[in-house]
Protein backbone atom coordinates (compact mmCIF):
# COMPACT_ATOMS: atom_id res chain seq x y z
CA UNK A 1 0.00 0.00 0.00
CA UNK A 2 2.98 2.27 0.94
CA UNK A 3 4.42 1.77 -2.63
CA UNK A 4 0.67 2.81 -4.32
CA UNK A 5 0.72 6.15 -2.08
CA UNK A 6 4.41 6.83 -3.28
CA UNK A 7 3.57 6.09 -6.60
CA UNK A 8 0.05 8.34 -6.69
CA UNK A 9 1.93 11.10 -4.85
CA UNK A 10 4.79 10.89 -8.10
CA UNK A 11 2.51 10.89 -10.43
CA UNK A 12 0.26 13.72 -8.80
CA UNK A 13 3.75 16.02 -8.27
CA UNK A 14 4.36 15.38 -12.17
CA UNK A 15 0.84 16.63 -13.35
CA UNK A 16 1.01 19.61 -11.22
CA UNK A 17 4.57 20.60 -12.44
CA UNK A 18 4.44 20.69 -15.68
CA UNK A 19 1.90 23.14 -15.79
CA UNK A 20 4.36 25.79 -14.52
CA UNK A 21 6.81 25.17 -17.25
CA UNK A 22 8.15 28.60 -17.84
CA UNK A 23 8.59 29.91 -21.59
CA UNK A 24 11.55 32.72 -22.83
CA UNK A 25 8.48 34.00 -24.68
CA UNK A 26 4.20 33.30 -24.52
CA UNK A 27 3.00 31.54 -27.31
CA UNK A 28 0.22 34.35 -28.80
CA UNK A 29 0.72 37.52 -30.47
CA UNK A 30 4.10 38.16 -32.42
CA UNK A 31 7.91 39.23 -31.17
CA UNK A 32 11.08 40.40 -31.82
CA UNK A 33 12.86 38.67 -34.71
CA UNK A 34 9.45 37.72 -36.46
CA UNK A 35 8.22 39.20 -39.64
CA UNK A 36 5.22 41.40 -38.52
CA UNK A 37 1.85 40.29 -40.44
CA UNK A 38 0.26 42.33 -42.98
CA UNK A 39 -2.73 44.05 -41.33
CA UNK A 40 -5.04 46.22 -42.80
CA UNK A 41 -5.96 49.82 -40.80
CA UNK A 42 -8.53 52.06 -41.19
CA UNK A 43 -8.63 55.64 -40.29
CA UNK A 44 -11.35 57.89 -39.10
CA UNK A 45 -12.30 58.90 -43.14
CA UNK A 46 -12.52 55.51 -44.10
CA UNK A 47 -9.16 55.41 -46.13
CA UNK A 48 -7.50 52.02 -45.41
CA UNK A 49 -3.29 51.17 -44.63
CA UNK A 50 -2.24 47.77 -45.40
CA UNK A 51 1.17 47.62 -43.47
CA UNK A 52 3.22 46.01 -46.28
CA UNK A 53 2.74 49.50 -48.02
CA UNK A 54 5.26 50.91 -45.55
CA UNK A 55 8.09 48.51 -46.87
CA UNK A 56 11.45 50.21 -46.47
CA UNK A 57 10.41 52.72 -43.83
CA UNK A 58 11.21 51.96 -40.03
CA UNK A 59 7.77 51.87 -38.78
CA UNK A 60 6.91 52.64 -34.54
CA UNK A 61 3.04 50.86 -34.45
CA UNK A 62 1.35 51.64 -31.10
CA UNK A 63 -1.63 49.49 -30.28
CA UNK A 64 -3.70 51.87 -27.52
CA UNK A 65 -7.42 52.43 -25.77
CA UNK A 66 -8.22 55.80 -24.26
CA UNK A 67 -9.50 53.70 -21.34
CA UNK A 68 -6.51 52.09 -20.53
CA UNK A 69 -4.41 55.04 -19.29
CA UNK A 70 -0.93 52.77 -19.77
CA UNK A 71 -1.22 52.65 -23.42
CA UNK A 72 -2.57 56.17 -23.52
CA UNK A 73 0.22 57.56 -21.82
CA UNK A 74 2.75 55.62 -24.65
CA UNK A 75 0.78 56.96 -27.22
CA UNK A 76 1.55 60.45 -26.24
CA UNK A 77 5.03 59.70 -25.27
CA UNK A 78 6.16 57.79 -28.43
CA UNK A 79 4.56 60.72 -30.66
CA UNK A 80 5.94 63.78 -29.00
CA UNK A 81 9.62 61.86 -28.84
CA UNK A 82 9.20 60.98 -32.73
CA UNK A 83 7.59 64.49 -33.99
CA UNK A 84 10.31 65.94 -31.85
CA UNK A 85 13.33 64.52 -33.10
CA UNK A 86 13.39 64.60 -36.66
CA UNK A 87 13.43 61.14 -37.16
CA UNK A 88 12.48 59.20 -39.93
CA UNK A 89 10.33 56.95 -38.20
CA UNK A 90 7.27 56.89 -39.52
CA UNK A 91 4.30 56.72 -36.43
CA UNK A 92 1.45 54.99 -36.67
CA UNK A 93 -0.74 54.54 -33.86
CA UNK A 94 -3.85 52.32 -33.60
CA UNK A 95 -7.19 53.07 -31.12
CA UNK A 96 -9.64 50.34 -29.73
CA UNK A 97 -11.93 52.54 -29.32
CA UNK A 98 -15.11 51.78 -30.77
CA UNK A 99 -16.63 55.39 -30.51
CA UNK A 100 -15.22 57.93 -32.91
CA UNK A 101 -16.61 60.45 -30.62
CA UNK A 102 -14.19 59.23 -27.68
CA UNK A 103 -11.23 58.75 -29.72
CA UNK A 104 -11.41 62.57 -31.27
CA UNK A 105 -12.27 63.53 -27.75
CA UNK A 106 -9.16 62.11 -26.63
CA UNK A 107 -6.97 62.95 -29.07
CA UNK A 108 -7.91 66.59 -28.42
CA UNK A 109 -7.02 66.13 -24.95
CA UNK A 110 -3.60 64.32 -24.91
CA UNK A 111 -2.97 67.11 -28.11
CA UNK A 112 -2.51 64.86 -30.59
CA UNK A 113 -5.16 66.12 -33.54
CA UNK A 114 -2.69 65.54 -36.32
CA UNK A 115 -1.23 62.65 -35.78
CA UNK A 116 -2.24 59.38 -38.30
CA UNK A 117 -4.29 57.43 -35.93
CA UNK A 118 -6.19 54.70 -36.91
CA UNK A 119 -9.47 53.01 -35.61
CA UNK A 120 -10.28 49.15 -34.83
CA UNK A 121 -14.20 49.96 -35.10
CA UNK A 122 -15.14 46.49 -33.24
CA UNK A 123 -12.92 47.25 -30.61
CA UNK A 124 -12.27 44.54 -28.32
CA UNK A 125 -14.63 42.30 -30.53
CA UNK A 126 -11.93 42.65 -33.65
CA UNK A 127 -10.34 39.83 -35.01
CA UNK A 128 -6.89 42.33 -34.55
CA UNK A 129 -7.41 42.47 -30.73
CA UNK A 130 -7.61 38.59 -30.51
CA UNK A 131 -4.46 37.65 -33.02
CA UNK A 132 -2.34 40.25 -30.55
CA UNK A 133 -3.94 38.89 -27.80
CA UNK A 134 -4.34 42.43 -26.02
CA UNK A 135 -6.94 41.42 -23.31
CA UNK A 136 -3.31 41.25 -21.59
CA UNK A 137 -2.66 44.31 -22.59
CA UNK A 138 -2.04 47.07 -25.52
CA UNK A 139 1.61 47.06 -27.00
CA UNK A 140 3.70 49.04 -29.35
CA UNK A 141 6.69 47.33 -31.84
CA UNK A 142 9.61 49.07 -33.79
CA UNK A 143 9.52 47.83 -36.91
CA UNK A 144 12.21 47.51 -39.71
CA UNK A 145 12.34 48.44 -43.33
CA UNK A 146 12.18 44.79 -43.82
CA UNK A 147 8.86 44.43 -41.92
CA UNK A 148 10.84 42.53 -38.94
CA UNK A 149 9.52 43.57 -35.26
CA UNK A 150 12.94 45.34 -33.81
CA UNK A 151 11.66 45.57 -30.41
CA UNK A 152 8.44 45.52 -28.39
CA UNK A 153 6.76 47.94 -25.81
CA UNK A 154 8.99 50.41 -26.43
CA UNK A 155 9.33 54.27 -24.99
CA UNK A 156 11.21 57.04 -25.94
CA UNK A 157 14.92 55.66 -24.03
CA UNK A 158 14.36 52.82 -25.89
CA UNK A 159 13.98 54.44 -29.51
CA UNK A 160 16.96 56.58 -28.76
CA UNK A 161 19.02 53.00 -28.41
CA UNK A 162 17.37 51.55 -31.31
CA UNK A 163 17.63 55.03 -33.73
Amino acid sequence: MKYVNFCLAAILSLALSSGSVKRDLPSIGYHPGEMFPDIILTDSEGESLALHELKGKKVVLNFWASYDAQSRAANVQLYNFLSGNNTDVTFISVSFDENPNVLERTLAMDHLEKILCYRETSGAGSELYRNFSFKNGFRSYLIDEQGVITAMNIDPNDLQTFL
